[in-house]
């Protein structure tokens, strides 16, 4: 099991709960129970899908490029100049 230093923060392999020495930083620390045991099924979460990447759009007027929704026409952030949305 790999417990983090409080400290320091240093990385340190333990075999489990109860208290062990950083060998960076000389401080003692504690690992609870708790925290040595592997998580229950019931608690992994599942990976998230990612949403697909938005539309962005570039502004003839000033060549700056944003992003946009589902829309027809947008206005650009920067010139305010009215930007035709092709999808």
């Amino acid at each position: 099991m790999i417990a983090r230093c409080g400290r320091c923060g240093a990385t340190i392999e333990v075999s489990g709960a109860g208290r062990f020495q950083c060998p960076a930083c000389g401080t003692t620390n504690q690992v609870s129970p708790a925290a040595a045991e592997p998580p229950a099924v019931s608690e992994v979460v599942p990976p998230v899908e990612s949403a697909p990447p938005a539309a962005r759009v570039r502004c003839p007027g000033c060549d700056f490029e944003f992003i946009v929704g589902e829309v027809d026409s947008a206005i650009c952030p920067n010139c305010r100049e009215e930007v035709t949305v092709d999808q």
